[in-house]
């Protein structure tokens, strides 16, 4: 009887082993010969799951922001406005070292993003997630008082975002200066500008 193989499990076996070599040795590093040994299997037996290397980036880019996405959706709940938006900041802001290694990836991918239409998409669409998701939790803060500050809300979620980012860069490149403990301090300030 042959083996039956969950096709999904596989490739986020793969995709798992490709953050697992920009961990340890950045994007450039990747080979498709290093990238089978990673996930243990033999180099023609990635060919069922992804046609060919770039493909199997797209993923690993992609699989960072959806990873993102999950954790903040389970944080967030039910929770509404600056409590909603305050978590959503939370699950992006690399506070741990499975956000650390999230933000690690995605910067990795960043520079081949300006470069490949694809890639460029991918980091869209989540920008695009986010500022929509901030857009309404803003809303709903306003509507329950909880904002009374009259930023508008785009100039707030630029700086938000450019924020989240920044943290990304620096807890990676300067951990000492951008501990946790320091961006939570950081997004309450912003966020008490608000009220």
């Amino acid at each position: 009887m042959p083996k039956i193989v969950d096709h999904d499990v596989r490739r986020r076996q793969i995709v798992e082993a490709v953050w697992a070599l920009i961990a340890r040795r950045g994007l450039d590093a990747v080979t498709m010969r290093d990238l089978a040994a990673e996930a243990g299997y033999s180099n023609g037996a990635l060919a069922p799951y992804f046609r060919n290397k770039d493909e199997i980036l797209q993923a690993a880019f992609q699989y960072a922001f959806e990873s993102t996405n999950t954790r903040a959706e389970q944080a967030i709940g039910d929770a509404s406005g600056l409590t909603a938006l305050r978590r959503l900041c939370l699950e992006i802001m690399p506070l741990d070292e499975v956000r650390l290694l999230e933000a690690r990836v995605v910067i990795a991918f960043w520079d081949r993003a300006l470069h490949d239409e694809r890639m460029a998409d991918v980091h869209e669409q989540a920008m695009s997630l986010w500022r929509e998701q901030m857009r309404t939790y803003l809303r709903q803060a306003r509507e329950a008082g909880e904002v009374t500050a009259t930023t508008p809300d785009e100039p707030v979620i630029d700086t938000l975002l450019a924020t989240l980012m920044g943290f990304q860069i620096n807890a990676l490149l300067a951990p000492h200066t951008t501990g946790a403990r320091r961006q939570e301090v950081v997004l309450e300030g912003l966020l008490g500008t608000l009220a």
